[in-house]
């Protein structure tokens, strides 16, 4: 039987932003990404070298779905960050994902500071009510849309209730849009 080779890279990258996700570089096991993939241990060599340049790619491939899936509306941040929201809700592993990063190989995985200076460059053509510089007007917008989910969970708990049903998260969804509004309004 030929392995079918572009399925067999995919299943383990899928594998291993799982992985990477839920065990951060330093504690995943590429035995667990080619069991989850149901591929040879050895094809994950052959595809991607080593364990840092899989980390790569699954970075890689969690930031480009993020960005396909949410490209920055320098013109309307309020409900860029709702959009955002919505996704990491969604793709819990992106978020994960992006901690990790931060948290073990800052520099691993794509760069996309080309595409943040265009976003920038535009932001900074046009006057913004906040008079804030447009990287700290984006810094905070994309704080705000992560804010709920990097939050501790005895925090979210405080008010009773579940902090993660459907009903919370579009009540926080609201308030988090209408802070990014002002935010950006300057008021």
């Amino acid at each position: 039987m030929v392995q079918d080779s572009p399925a067999t890279r995919a299943r383990i990258l899928a594998a291993a932003v799982e992985e990477f996700s839920a065990h951060g570089l330093a504690g995943a096991r590429i035995d667990r990404i080619a069991e989850a993939a149901v591929a040879n241990k050895s094809s994950i060599y052959v595809y991607f070298g080593n364990k840092e340049k899989l980390f790569a790619a699954a970075m890689d491939r969690v930031i480009g779905d993020l960005s396909d899936a949410v490209p920055l509306t320098e013109h309307d941040l309020p409900n860029y960050a709702g959009r955002m929201f919505d996704y990491v809700v969604d793709h819990p592993e992106a978020l994960r994902m992006s901690m990790w990063r931060h948290l073990e190989r800052p520099s691993a995985g794509p760069v996309v500071t080309e595409l943040y200076e265009r976003k920038l460059e535009a932001m900074a053509s046009e006057a913004h009510p906040s008079g804030l510089p447009p990287m700290d007007l984006l810094v905070l917008v994309v704080g705000l849309s992560g804010a709920w989910l990097t939050s501790s969970r005895d925090l979210l708990a405080a008010e009773g209730g579940d902090p993660y049903s459907a009903e919370r998260l579009a009540t926080h969804r609201a308030a988090m849009v209408e802070a990014a509004r002002r935010v950006v309004d300057g008021v």
